[in-house]
This record gives structure tokens, sequence and C-alpha cells, in this order.
């Protein structure tokens, strides 16, 4: 996938051939595509960004993930609410099925008498299924106890559910060890999983994985 961004110059390429990293010393420049890709991860679109795929555009409003805040990766949201529904409602088997419905039966009987108590004429309106049951539970994927693990459980999240084209970690450097950067990258790749990496400041050469846009502070581009 090819990102152009019309106040750069060098195309930004995203794929699972390596990853790719925006070191931007400019804070102005760094704020602006930061603010470009946030934006676009909540559904809002801006013509100075555009995606391509093969030559032809393509829209990744609202899917991609922009993370900012390591120490809050929330789990809970809704998006991973209902990849989880749809999953699980594909995992029960027929058995397991009929269990539940037979359990739901008694449920309703039990709800029925105790509405009889109430001294006004209540019915309990349709079926008590078992996906309609099953939507009224809340799902959460445990966090895990350090920034890095956290990390790898939403790769596999993403190779699961596969909600988001690609993953966009912002000033990650300044939290991860040089090691824990060379094997969340290895990771990344092994799944399928495309990483865009933004810093706000240079880390020098390269490693084996990356391919570098740096933006010095004069707005001059080198690709290294």
């Amino acid at each position: 996938m090819t990102i152009r961004i019309d106040f750069l110059d060098n195309d930004i390429m995203v794929d699972e051939k390596g990853i790719f990293v925006i070191e931007c010393e400019n804070k102005i420049y760094f704020y602006r595509i930061v603010n470009l890709l946030n934006e676009l991860s909540q559904g809002n679109l801006d013509d100075a960004i555009q995606f391509f795929q093969s030559n032809n555009q393509i829209d990744c409003s609202s899917k991609i993930e922009v993370i900012i805040d390591y120490f809050n990766i929330d789990f809970s949201a809704k998006k991973y609410q209902q990849k989880i529904l749809e999953k699980l409602k594909g995992k029960i088997e027929i058995e397991d099925n009929l269990k539940l419905t037979s359990e739901l039966k008694k449920i309703r009987k039990i709800i029925e008498k105790n509405l009889g108590r109430i001294e006004i004429p209540i019915e309990l309106q349709g079926d008590i299924d078992t996906i309609g049951f099953i939507k009224n539970l809340k799902f959460n994927v445990i966090n895990q106890k350090s920034i890095f693990n956290n990390l790898l459980l939403l790769i596999d999240i993403e190779k699961v559910f596969k909600i988001n084209k690609f993953l966009v970690l912002v000033n990650l450097k300044q939290y991860l060890t040089n090691e824990e950067i060379r094997e969340l990258y290895k990771y990344a790749l092994y799944n399928d999983i495309k990483l865009l990496l933004i810093d706000s400041q240079a880390y020098g050469i390269t490693n084996e994985y990356e391919k570098k846009l740096l933006i010095d502070s004069d707005l001059n581009e080198f690709m290294l």
C-alpha cells in the first residue's frame, strides 16, 4: 500500500515486506502527519492524504488504528466486542446451542413467574434465543502486564479479527528497547500485520526490518 501526503515529497510504503518508519524532527510536520492519520482512524477524511493499492485509490477511513497512549489501550472498545460476538456465533456447536436454548427456556419461565407477582398484566415479548442472549454479554480482551506484550496481543487481535488495514504506532521507540522493537517487527511481519511507526525524533541508522523516512527540522527529507 502506498500512502501519499501532499506536503511530503516521498511516498510512504506500508506492506508485509518491512516496517516503514517516519522520524520527523520538525514538530509542526510531526503533528500534521499524526493528526491526519488520527482523524482518518475516526472516519474523518482529508484530501491531504491518499491511499493506493496496485495504483488504484482505496478508502482507509476508519480502517486504521492509531496508538498514541500505550498505557491505556482499550481492548474493550465496541469494535472488539462486535468482532468477538461474530466469532463466537460461528464457534458455538449445535449441541451447545441446544443446551443454551433449553436453559434459556427455564430462565424465561422464572422471569414469567416473577412477572406474575406484579399486580398489573405484563407479558414477556419475543423469544430469549441464544444469539439475543449473547448480544447482551460484555466481553473483554485481557490486558497484559507490559506495553510490549500488549502490542503483541494487538497484533494477535488484528490477525484473528482483521479489523484494520494497518496499525500506526506513535513515538513507540520511547517505550521499548531495541530488542523489543526488533521482536515486535518480526512478530508483525510473521503474522502479515502492517505497521507504520511515526517518531518525533531521529534514532540513527535503520535496523534490518526498517525502511525509514527522515524529516529534519528544516523539512529536508532523506530516505534510508
